[in-house]
């Protein structure tokens, strides 16, 4: 009688598997597509933004003019954050 109470949880587990109800998985929502916005090329921009850069660091300008460069570089900078 007390080896039955051994094999008594193995049956119950057993009795629970064949039992129990299926598992329902429910459809899981896709998030929609990236987009880009902006350029249709940010890499372009990017690029042709840091070749204004290196020309104008060799150049006299302004540090105005290289601030406002260094702002376009983080806008272009901040569009490509999303790509990728």
């Amino acid at each position: 009688m007390l080896l039955a109470l051994f094999f008594l949880p193995a049956v119950a587990v057993i009795v629970f598997m064949v039992v129990r109800r299926p598992v329902r998985v429910l459809a899981e929502e896709t998030p929609p597509p990236a987009t880009v916005s902006g350029a249709a090329d940010p890499v372009t921009t990017l690029d042709a933004l840091l070749a204004e850069l290196e020309n104008s660091a060799l150049g006299n300008r302004s540090a105005a003019q290289l601030e406002q460069l260094a702002d376009k570089l983080e806008a272009a900078a901040d569009g490509l954050k999303g790509v990728g």
